[in-house]
């Protein structure tokens, strides 16, 4: 990362300028504009293999998230010239987004005032072929985040038993993501009706527990098992994204060991997920994985 600083006050980082760096983005936590920028420039090594070339929505809140924020997915105006579109047909309908490449057009999202950052599954290369599973356990307010690892464990036991294995991410609000790394060789219905049928069994072994229907009015005391981000313009907050929350959480990519430990899917902030950072690696490019959805 390069950063530097004008006589204006804005801010260089990979090569593009961040200006009102010091525009408070948080009320709580006197979160900055410029904090969020050099955040996400530190970040960028280990953020951008799982989101470059994938379609993203954006959630603008150029004022702050305590004002108006707003969701983007297609280029417009003014977004930069490292932001770049991209255009598919579905179904008869014709959809526009936006897409990145490198850090400079991480930057310049960032620049125009983007907080939260949420990738498609699939990448613009193979758009019919997701490179992830994706399930969002959605707890009801009165559940405690104890019953929601045990929701993550059980999960995971079974996608283990399908021999496939599942990253896990507490996703800075109240929620976790167990997800699994595809080859990008099966077709998103296929992948859909997987997630489906593993979150129908789930309900059927503890429906006192879990529901997989979006009905609001039938979640009190469950957990939603959201497999319904399986799917076209579905999408999914990008790991290490900052979130537009009080404080600006960060939704952080977890080890299964460190599960027993966490207190709320919102405690990492942006100087913790940095520290953590600070002892690992950055990954060369993004692990192809070679999993895929069981025959049966």
């Amino acid at each position: 990362m390069t950063a530097a600083s004008n006589r204006t006050g804005a801010l260089a980082l990979h090569g593009i300028t961040i200006t009102h760096p010091d525009r408070v983005i948080s009320d709580i936590g006197r979160v900055t504009k410029g904090e969020i920028a050099e955040y996400y420039a530190a970040a960028a090594p280990f953020m951008l293999p799982k989101i470059v070339r994938h379609p993203l929505s954006l959630l603008r809140c150029p004022s702050g998230i305590e004002k108006q924020c707003f969701y983007q997915r297609n280029p417009g105006r003014g977004l930069g010239a490292d932001v770049h579109p991209f255009e598919f047909k579905n179904k008869g309908k014709t959809y526009e987004y936006l897409y990145i490449e490198d850090a400079k057009g991480l930057m310049e999202l960032v620049q125009m005032g983007s907080v939260e950052i949420h990738p498609w599954g699939a990448s613009i290369d193979a758009i019919d072929y997701p490179d992830r599973l994706i399930f969002d356990l959605d707890p009801a307010p009165e559940v405690p985040f104890d019953a929601l690892k045990l929701a993550a464990q059980d999960l995971r036991q079974r996608l283990k038993r399908r021999g496939l294995e599942a990253d896990l991410k507490v996703t800075g609000g109240k929620g976790v993501h167990v997800t699994v790394p595809l080859a990008a060789k099966d077709r998103w219905a296929e992948v859909k009706a997987f997630a489906a049928a593993i979150a129908a069994e789930m309900v059927e072994a503890a429906p006192e527990a879990y529901i997989a229907t979006m009905s609001k009015a039938k979640r009190t005391g469950k957990i939603f098992i959201d497999y319904f981000r399986n799917d076209y313009t579905a999408t999914a907050i990008a790991d290490y994204a900052v979130r537009a929350r009080a404080g600006a959480p960060v939704a952080a990519p977890i080890e299964w060991k460190e599960l027993a430990k966490i207190a709320s899917a919102s405690q990492f902030t942006m100087k913790d997920v940095l520290k953590g950072l600070a002892k690992r690696t950055p990954p060369r490019g993004e692990a192809r994985s070679k999993q895929r959805i069981p025959a049966d």
